[in-house]
């Protein structure tokens, strides 16, 4: 297959992003007017949304400098300090509040999706309630932090977050002391990754948000009830599996690694779609398991052919 001459940017205008701006201040606003009381209180948090930044530290007192506060200004430390509001409420707000912000694509040829993922905070200490080293896809190595569990509402506009758990650690789960001292409920029980994620598609789909399909790493593909969730839910799912995870390609035959079972593959050249430098192309193949609803699919970059 012959590589296709695609443009990999469209003109913009300067008012694009102007107008982008004002409509996420705008839905931001909306949300903090559904968890917040008094106009002060709304727009202090607004102030403080529009100052976070990769080149700001996370203290108030950046913070407030970034956002044109007088020094010494403690409007940022009593949003967080004494303000009251739900966290819990503002995530019940994601899931439709991620599908109003993408819009509809009308050239979106395969629908909205959900991507299942996980990201760290890390931290110093273990007071930080659910802290303990364990791996952080951050750094790629071990790490004392939080691991978040996320899925992401995916469109070909973009992608927002449109749910989120705090992973709690098994030694977090069997310390009753720990817990009360950090604050977690008594009646929280422990979940895994996969269990967590199962219970996010089921809430974003339950709150009227349009999902076709879920992505997600190997960490969800190595769990059986998750896909098998996905089929419940009539969801098409791409989801990572190591190579040596072990498949059936035809009843009556061995178990084989799926690295094995890629040998004698055909691949065809396709792209995986745009990217900043043009298209992402690659080499796939398609190889279909004694499952009649799972297949094998295989992806070899460029310079592995």
């Amino acid at each position: 297959m012959e590589k296709q001459d695609v443009p990999a940017a469209v003109p913009a205008s300067i008012g694009d992003p102007v107008a982008a701006v004002e409509r996420a201040n705008a839905l931001v606003s909306a949300v903090l007017s559904g968890l917040l009381k008094r106009k002060r209180s709304i727009a202090a948090a607004l102030m403080y949304v529009l100052a976070l930044g990769r080149d700001v530290r996370a203290n108030c007192w950046d913070l407030s400098e970034k956002a044109g506060l007088e020094p010494g200004d403690g409007r940022f430390h009593r949003l967080l300090g004494r303000y009251r509001w739900s966290w819990e409420c503002g995530r019940e707000m994601l899931p439709l509040l991620a599908q109003e912000a993408l819009g509809a694509e009308p050239d979106d040829e395969i629908g909205p999706g959900l991507a299942v993922d996980e990201t760290t905070d890390l931290k110093r200490g273990t007071a930080t309630a659910c802290v303990s080293p364990q791996h952080s896809g951050v750094t790629g190595r071990t790490e004392n932090c939080v691991t978040w569990v996320f899925s992401a509402l995916v469109t070909s506009a973009g992608q927002c977050w449109a749910w989120f758990d705090l992973y709690m650690p098994g030694c977090w789960a069997k310390d009753p002391a720990r817990r009360k001292k950090a604050g977690i409920p008594r009646d929280l029980k422990f979940a895994s990754k996969p269990a967590l994620a199962i219970e996010q598609v089921r809430a974003v789909i339950a709150r009227g948000v349009r999902v076709c399909w879920v992505a997600a790493d190997e960490v969800y593909g190595r769990s059986g009830e998750f896909r098998a969730a996905c089929r419940a839910l009539r969801l098409s799912y791409v989801v990572i599996v190591p190579c040596n995870w072990k498949v059936t390609l035809a009843k009556g035959t061995a178990p084989v690694s799926a690295e094995e079972a890629a040998r004698d593959a055909v691949f065809e050249r396709r792209s995986a779609g745009k990217g900043t430098k043009g298209p992402r192309w690659g080499w796939w193949a398609l190889l279909a398991t004694e499952d009649p609803d799972e297949y094998i699919l295989v992806r070899r970059l460029e310079r592995e052919k």
